[in-house]
């Protein structure tokens, strides 16, 4: 008779102990986003200053920057709207009592005033990621019989993409 070699009760019984395998699947994991353009406003707290003008003076121009950014190759337009003490479409600063006209412009020789969201006369741009800063002027006049006093208003800016 042959006798059974000692390891075969041993691999025998690790055949038994290891699990069975059952079968194998696989399946996907769908990941996804959805990158919309966007666009952020900042205006310096300096404002828009016309600093110390005489009564009578013909007129009084100043400059500001506000910050705009946007996303990559995103064209945007920024609306002003004429303020609060606004008639019409006529900007103006108010102390209470008087009123003093001004208006806002794109460019240093005031040939292109800034209106508000949808009239055409936004300040317009296209976006590079990075924040891009864009002049204001202001000019105004000052009549001979404008009461002395500080004069101010609020415009409100809307971006729009």
């Amino acid at each position: 008779m042959r006798s059974i070699p000692k390891w075969v009760p041993f691999v025998a019984l690790m055949a038994a102990a290891a699990p069975a395998c059952c079968g194998e699947t696989s399946g996907q994991l769908a990941v996804s986003v959805n990158v919309v353009a966007s666009c952020r406003l900042s205006v310096d707290t300096a404002a828009l200053s016309f600093g110390d003008v005489q009564q009578g003076t013909a007129a009084a121009d100043t400059r500001a920057e506000l910050g705009v950014t946007c996303s990559r190759q995103q064209p945007y337009a920024i609306g002003f709207d004429y303020g609060e003490h606004a008639q019409g479409t006529r900007r103006r600063m108010s102390n209470g009592n008087a009123e003093v006209e001004y208006e806002l412009y794109a460019d240093a020789a005031h040939q292109h005033p800034i209106g508000p969201r949808g009239s055409g006369s936004e300040l317009r741009g296209t976006g590079d990621g990075n924040q891009q800063r864009l002049p204001v002027y202001g000019r105004l006049e000052v009549g001979q019989n404008t009461p002395a006093g500080t004069y101010t208003d609020v415009v409100r800016m809307t971006v729009t993409w």
